[in-house]
């Protein structure tokens, strides 16, 4: 139980130590917390990492993504989002196809497998909603046109990451193809259900008698748990059914006020207290040695994994209503990763044979380094061209 309080301690305050230098440096507050992560991945920490807390702390770091989700699902303002669905449509179809063909073709040209070639590109097109959401709500621009544009569009990405993950299940033949066949139908009764959750959500909440933030606090994360459980369990992964919880209950709030006094206490909660587990899971997963190991495979797998998402979301130009800088913007966006091609990459690893060490390795890199360049990014676009956003 100490081992555990002084871990987490050490986490919290290195995240807030972090978060501050680089927020007095004029960096993005973010960039200082993934480095705070990436600090308590060194060898030199590596005593506080027994093998007993290592799933509790893989446990936070998923609840944290849920966290997020949950209220960026809140934030999200969904009439102007239908206003802009042809946008979301084309940019997330768009960067998946270019990132994926770049990482394939790439991967045989090395003389890898079909299969490493699959992966490669799977772990190329796939985005996070989670980088992207913290930096937006750091720069608090989420509730823009193209913030929500950028989030949405990387939820619309969960589709291809469900059915990458069922094509390599039967691939590596853990999954088999009864969960390919299975997944269309998973998905029809998540959504059946969500649909009814949608129709009796609100009317329970109009039965409450009291408007007490706490009891609206509360229902919130008992119904967000349970709709990411929900979609957990139906092998859609828990952050399409955490946002759609957030869609869900914006729609059951009595009050804005209420709305408003929740998503303060989440923020406070998510950001403060859960949000830095996931940036030490980041760090716990780059290996330093490995850009000395391998530097020009790392460096040529970031410039394919930034140049298919760029160039992929340019090409949805005749496509959306977007001008060029606004697209190159959502490209930096949509480069932001660090969830689930970290999960296909360590998939790969322990069920192929002789899958590439430094293949892992690079997509792992590749990953951390993609998602630096947002935060950064964001704060030159806002500072350059303040309403660039709508």
């Amino acid at each position: 139980m100490i081992d555990f309080l002084l871990l987490f301690f050490v986490i919290i305050l290195t995240t807030f130590v972090f978060g501050e230098i680089s927020t007095k440096l004029k960096f993005p507050k973010i960039i200082g917390q993934i480095i705070s992560g990436l600090f308590l991945g060194l060898p030199l920490f590596a005593w506080l990492f027994s093998a007993g807390i290592k799933p509790s702390l893989l446990l936070l770091s998923e609840l944290g993504i849920i966290f997020l989700l949950i209220l960026t699902g809140l934030e999200i303002d969904l009439t102007k989002i239908k206003k802009s669905s042809k946008d979301v449509i084309a940019i997330a179809f768009s960067s998946v196809l270019f990132s994926f063909c770049l990482g394939f073709v790439f991967a045989l040209l090395m003389g890898w497998s079909l299969i490493v070639a699959f992966v490669l590109g799977a772990c190329l097109s796939l985005t996070s909603e989670a980088t992207k959401s913290i930096a937006l709500m750091q720069k608090k621009v989420l509730k823009t046109k193209l913030g929500e544009i950028m989030i949405v569009a990387g939820t619309a990405d969960n589709v291809f990451e469900l059915l990458f993950l069922a094509l390599l299940l039967v691939l590596i033949g853990t999954g088999g193809m009864q969960a390919l066949i299975l997944l269309p139908l998973e998905i029809i009764v998540f959504f059946a259900t969500v649909f009814i959750a949608l129709k009796l959500i609100p009317r329970f909440f109009g039965m409450l008698k009291s408007s007490s933030q706490e009891r609206y606090f509360t229902l919130t994360i008992i119904i967000g748990l349970g709709i990411a459980l929900l979609s957990s369990s139906l092998s859609l992964g828990p952050i399409i059914g955490a946002l759609i919880a957030g869609f869900l209950l914006q729609k059951a709030f009595k009050s804005q006020k209420v709305e408003h006094a929740v998503e303060k206490n989440l923020k406070i909660v998510t950001f403060g207290l859960i949000v830095p587990f996931f940036y030490l899971q980041i760090g716990l997963n780059f290996d330093i040695q490995a850009i000395i190991l391998y530097p020009i495979l790392i460096l040529t797998v970031v410039a394919l994994g930034f140049i298919g998402k760029m160039i992929g979301t340019l090409a949805a130009k005749p496509f959306t209503t977007l001008t060029t800088k606004q697209l190159v913007l959502v490209g930096w966006g949509m480069n932001s990763r660090g969830v689930i091609e970290l999960a296909i990459a360590e998939l790969a690893r322990q069920n192929i044979p002789n899958f590439p060490i430094e293949l892992y390795t690079a997509i792992v890199t590749m990953s951390l380094i993609t998602t630096f360049g947002f935060p950064i990014a964001l704060q030159y676009y806002l500072k350059k061209y303040p309403k660039i956003m709508d």
